[in-house]
């Protein structure tokens, strides 16, 4: 099937390709207004070593590098169940190490060595106190258990009430996109018969 034979087509079946698109954004309109809306905190944390002395960072090449390195490592224990776990009777264990695991991303920002935790909750309030919970969770766990402290807390989550989640507007244009294609290839199948037979 040819691109004009298919614009026909469309022309020809507009009703029907409209129906689809009108019924997939008001599908996902209504899912989001059902969703609970989400929160995002966030709290940044960056790998040094201060000076004794001075009290002034005092990193080289080689020690960035490490850092940099150490970051990504850190973001994968920040996650693992043990700290999890931790975590989790510091909220009470309203929330269990699962659910925080589908909460909470730790990742290490691009070339720096910093460490970002987010949070994604219900609760704005909840999600900073996550956050900053578990930043001194990791902090408190590297000399610990680690034995080492180089982790220092620039950036505390904060919660400034701004939802940041379902985006409506966003769903309901991609499932108009969607909806669109839907019924692109809905016709093609439905012409595919009349249109085998030809030579």
């Amino acid at each position: 099937m040819d691109y004009i034979r298919l614009f026909e087509l469309l022309k020809k079946r507009l009703f029907l390709v409209l129906t689809i698109i009108i019924l997939a954004v008001v599908a996902s309109g209504a899912t989001c207004m059902v969703l609970p809306v989400k929160y995002q905190a966030k709290a940044v944390l960056r790998l040094d070593q201060l000076d004794p002395g001075t009290g002034v960072s005092h990193l080289d090449y080689n020690s960035l590098m490490m850092y940099r390195q150490l970051a990504r490592t850190y973001g994968e224990l920040a996650t693992s169940e043990s700290v999890l776990q931790k975590l989790s009777g510091q909220v009470n264990h309203d929330l269990d190490a699962g659910d925080l695991r589908q909460m909470v991303k730790v990742s290490k920002v691009k070339d720096l060595e910093l460490l970002e935790i987010l949070v994604l909750d219900t609760s704005p309030v909840r999600a900073a106190y996550i956050a900053n919970s578990l930043a001194e969770l990791m902090q408190q766990e590297e000399k610990n258990v680690w034995k080492m402290n180089n982790l220092r807390l620039i950036t505390p989550a904060l919660s400034d009430g701004r939802p940041v989640g379902p985006n409506v507007f966003l769903s309901m244009f991609i499932a108009g996109l969607a909806g669109l294609l839907v019924s692109v290839v809905l016709l093609a199948v439905m012409e595919y018969p009349s249109g085998r037979g030809e030579v």
